[in-house]
């Protein structure tokens, strides 16, 4: 991108489970013996936060903006708060009552050193960033990162249409007595939409959210596909993240 490009949005799921570790994770936080004996990968993404399952039940987007675009707020945290707006938005859309966090509420959750609270935290789905997206009873519906570069930002967005904790509890490295209860705390800290709402699809949710960015930002949406030079730029990037 250079200044002034138009922003993308980028849709994705997986053809195969993997787990998706962020910039700063521990190499310890990983069980990765449990990894290997379902068969699941480790990918790394180049931003913060904790580990992602990413099986068939989360579906991703991508806001690429370029450089200096103004929803590219200074102030890292501030910055999600028009995305956690608008994937709220369209949470409800969908029948199902949502918030984007506030950053005390956040700052308070984050602040718990409860053993449950400390458990769940090793999982991104397990903790509350500001400005995500939670349903009536708290939990989490939707996980937000970014990266920043000279070129410009992206914002990731990992919405659980089904959130399996059990196997995301099995990948993470924890001692054996504590096993049952990290998956007791991650079950209790997050959602996925399908819970309250079975029939729902990738397409019906990839809708409702492009819905409400054009009802929040005023702007319009037009249909696109990576050009065969990003494509191939995508597939040599993809084997730079993948872990043995």
């Amino acid at each position: 991108m250079v200044p002034g490009s138009d922003p993308v949005a980028s849709w994705s799921t997986v053809t195969e489970p993997v787990l998706v570790v962020g910039r700063g994770a521990r190499a310890n936080a990983i069980n990765t013996d449990a990894c290997t004996k379902a068969g699941i990968r480790l990918v790394h993404r180049r931003s913060g936060g904790g580990p992602v399952l990413w099986d068939a039940g989360l579906l991703a987007l991508d806001v690429v903006l370029p450089a200096e675009h103004p929803l590219a707020d200074r102030d890292v945290t501030r910055a999600y708060a028009w995305i956690g707006a608008a994937l709220a938005q369209a949470v409800r859309a969908l029948g199902i009552p949502a918030t984007s966090i506030p950053l005390p509420d956040a700052r308070a959750a984050q602040a718990r050193t409860d053993p449950a609270s400390l458990l769940a935290a090793r999982a991104c789905f397990g903790g509350i960033s500001p400005f995500e997206v939670v349903g009536p009873d708290g939990g989490k519906l939707v996980g937000l990162s970014q990266v920043r570069r000279h070129e410009g930002t992206i914002f990731q967005c990992g919405i659980a249409l089904e959130f399996d904790a059990a196997t995301l509890a099995r990948l993470l490295a924890v001692d054996p007595a504590d096993a049952a209860a990290l998956t007791d705390a991650l079950g209790a800290r997050a959602r996925g939409l399908r819970a309250s709402r079975p029939e729902l699809t990738n397409r019906t949710v990839i809708a409702a959210v492009e819905d409400a960015l054009v009802d929040q930002l005023d702007i319009g949406m037009s249909p696109g596909h990576l050009t065969a030079p990003e494509a191939a730029r995508q597939d040599a990037l993809a084997l730079t993240l993948t872990a043995p």
